[in-house]
């Protein structure tokens, strides 16, 4: 009889554990359709299938209405080819610049995880402005800070809102909620230069004729380094590098090389033409 007893008790506990398992990958699952990321270096966001993204946008419509704007293919709050037809506000007393914000703050409660934000309050406005539009109110456009992850840049994170009336009709823009960092890198600054000699980058005259510039062990002499994280998108995917960002005043170039491949995944020129 004992040995039944314990029998069932391993029985049960071995169901118990399958049932979490379950439970587990189930969860997993449903993590993947908000954040959507596998989470490995570089960090890629995947672009949701039609089915997901259709039930994500009506859904988003529905407890917006006042937005002309929607869900990307990856998940995130954007704009699409074409503004979306939505209600209009209706007109209110005009709200104060404090008021503005609040209500912004708000919206980006409501949907931080369509918006990349894990940390609400780490969001702060860079621009604040306001005009009167068309309906005799006040407008409000903002523009968030940039995101930062383990204290570096994230390129291109600005948030921007508008607001009429006191309802969010407008947003575009993403912070990443989840970004793998390496906790050691394969490309030194000293490896770098070496990967970065004898390269030519271009420069444009101005007629926006392509001029070459070599660069050259002299030229890196001078050259800066800092880093970044740089998102390098594709019709699929988005993945998140960890980047030198190597500035070059011999050669008035900037490039963009990841700390562990040395690939060389961007850059632009410093002149103005």
């Amino acid at each position: 009889m004992k040995r039944l007893k314990k029998a069932n008790r391993l029985k049960m506990g071995s169901y118990l554990a399958t049932l979490l398992l379950i439970i587990f990958i189930q969860s997993c699952g449903q993590n993947e359709v908000t954040i959507n990321s596998d989470m490995s270096y570089p960090t890629t966001y995947k672009k949701l299938d039609i089915v997901t993204l259709t039930q994500m946008r009506t859904q988003f419509a529905t407890a917006n209405p006042y937005l002309t704007s929607s869900i990307t293919d990856f998940g995130f709050c954007g704009s699409l080819d074409s503004l979306l037809t939505a209600a209009w506000p209706t007109r209110i007393p005009d709200l104060t610049r404090t008021q503005a914000i609040n209500a912004t703050i708000s919206f980006i409660l409501r949907n931080s995880t369509l918006l990349g934000v894990k940390v609400p309050k780490e969001v702060t406005f860079s621009n604040v402005d306001s005009l009167i539009i068309y309906d005799g109110s006040v407008g409000w456009y903002f523009s968030s800070n940039i995101q930062r992850y383990d204290t570096m840049e994230v390129y291109d994170t600005y948030l921007h809102f508008n607001l009429t009336n006191g309802k969010i009709t407008f947003c575009e823009g993403n912070w990443y909620p989840y970004i793998y960092i390496p906790s050691k890198i394969n490309v030194t600054e000293e490896k770098a230069k070496s990967i970065l000699l004898n390269k030519v980058v271009y420069l444009a005259d101005i007629a926006g004729r392509p001029i070459s510039m070599t660069i050259t062990a002299k030229s890196l002499e001078t050259a800066s380094f800092s880093n970044m994280i740089y998102p390098l998108k594709t019709a699929d995917k988005i993945e998140l590098h960890v980047i030198w960002v190597v500035t070059i005043p011999e050669v008035f170039y900037v490039v963009y090389m990841d700390v562990m491949s040395g690939e060389i995944i961007g850059g632009y020129s410093t002149v103005i033409s």
